[in-house]
Parts: structure tokens; sequence; C-alpha cells
């Protein structure tokens, strides 16, 4: 098979797709559960307002870019083209709008139910489109994998709501970690089992998953989560008690465990990316 010269671009697009409508949801979860307190609520909506714009973008360009993988150059705009490639991206676009605007709503309205609005419009828009509407029959698979967004996304937030930063009060601090960690405990073996199951199902079992790109791909983006769900383990039987009880020590502590994540997430990211435009799902 002749390799398509425009798959580099469209990884490039999917990466940037995917993490920033992650962000944005992200941003808003942590605002919606209260893991942010109201003071700073505002600051942390008015960036998913601007993650949900770019994620805007990045879903057009996305789009314009099926157009000319089905149809060259003078396919860009041409609704004939667009009436094959709608079909197959237009549920996952629609979602995405939906997302943007109501994450503008909650930040401009300052509107908790908007923001859930918004986080939920974004995971959904991963599961109208891709892999798992390709199966034969997706059954519960598309509504799967946007409940792994979710958490998924509330995973990215932390590296960026817990910083600990000079204007950040210990205090505001510690409960911000307690209450991110009291989500993550439950959140984070959901998000492994779902990411499991799925990778599965997409691959075609465990022989395919094993020895596919594709299937290594997704062991690769498991394997961060797995780290992921240790370093949650961590931060809340000990990096949370330090900041109570050494909050020097405590903060350095979870200045390394945030940095550990952050990169497990941009790893995961990769992968998911990777899997979704320079690969696919082996055949059976």
């Amino acid at each position: 098979m002749e390799a398509d010269p425009l798959a580099p671009a469209l990884f490039a697009i999917k990466l940037g797709l995917y993490g920033s409508a992650l962000l944005a949801a992200g941003l808003d979860l942590h605002a919606s559960l209260n893991i942010i307190a109201r003071d700073d609520r505002s600051r942390a909506l008015r960036i998913a307002t601007v993650a949900g714009i770019f994620a805007l973008i990045f879903a057009a360009l996305r789009l314009g870019l099926a157009n000319l993988q089905l149809g060259g150059a003078n396919s860009l705009l041409d609704p004939a083209t667009l009436s094959w490639t709608w079909p197959a991206l237009g549920p996952s676009s629609i979602a995405v709008v939906v997302g943007a605007v109501a994450m503008a709503a909650g930040w401009l309205l300052q509107s908790s139910i908007a923001t859930a609005i918004g986080a939920v419009a974004f995971a959904i828009s991963f599961g109208q489109t891709g892999h798992t509407q390709a199966l034969e029959s997706p059954g519960l698979a598309p509504w799967a994998a946007a409940a792994h967004v979710l958490i998924a996304a509330f995973w990215l937030a932390g590296p960026i709501t817990l910083w600990p930063t000079r204007s950040l009060e210990e205090a505001t601090l510690t409960a911000r970690v307690t209450r991110f960690s009291n989500f993550a405990v439950a959140a984070v073996p959901v998000l492994f089992v779902l990411g499991l199951w799925l990778a599965l199902l997409l691959a075609g079992g465990w022989a395919a998953l094993l020895s596919s790109l594709y299937g290594q791909l997704l062991i690769a983006k498991l394997a961060a989560a797995s780290f992921a769900l240790a370093l949650g383990a961590y931060n809340k039987s000990v990096v949370t008690a330090r900041l109570q009880t050494a909050p020097e020590t405590g903060q350095r502590a979870l200045r390394l465990t945030l940095d550990l994540d952050a990169v497990l997430f941009l790893i995961a990211l990769a992968a998911i990316a990777a899997a979704t435009s320079l690969t696919g799902p082996p055949s059976p």
C-alpha cells in the first residue's frame, strides 16, 4: 500500500485537536467539580475557552484535510467532496462546536452547568468518529470511548491546576490535591479498564494487539495510564500527607509527580494520534 503523503499533517492536526479538546474539557471538569476554588475559576475557564477555540480550528483543519485526501487540491471546499467526508466527520465536528460554545458560555456566565456540558460535548466528539464508528457493530464502544476521554481530560488538567505556584496558598494547594486525588483514585482505574477493553475490541483480540503496530501504540497508551495510576496512588497516600506535615518537601514531590504525569500524558496523546493517523486497526 502506498503511503499517504498527508498522513504526517493529519497526525499533527489530530495531536493539536486531541490536546486542545482534552485540555479544555479537563479544565472545565476541574472547575465543575470544585477542584479549583471559585476565586480562581474564571481564569481557568478563560484558558479552557481559548483551548476550545483551538479545538474548533483543528476540527475545521481535519475536515479540510479529509477533503484533500479524498479529492486532491481542488476539493478543499468542494460540496461534492464534502458530501462524502461530512457523514464521517460531521457529528464529531458538531460536538466540538457545541463544546466550544458551551465553554465560552460557562466562562462568560460563570455557569457550572454550561462548563459541564462543554466537557461532555468534547468527550462525545471523540466517540462520534474514528475507529469505534468503523466497527461492524459499534454498540456501546463510542460511548465507552467518550467516557474514557472524559477521564483522560480530567487527568490532563492535573499538572496545570495542581502545580504549586508562589501565588497559591499552601492550604488551597492541599485542598486541590486532596479533592483531585479523591476523584482520581476512582477514575483512573476506570480509564485503564475502558482503554484495555477498547484496545482489544479495536485491534481484534490479544494476538493482534500484541503483534500489530496499531495494537502496540494502544499498549503504549495503556502503559502510560498504568504509570499514571501508580502516581495517583502515591500522590494520595504520600504526597498529600507531606503537603500537610512538611509543605516544602510535599511541594517538591508534587512537582516531580506532576512532571511525570505530563510526560505520560504526552506519550499517551502521541500514541493515540499516531494510531488514528499513521496506521489503523489490523485487517481481520
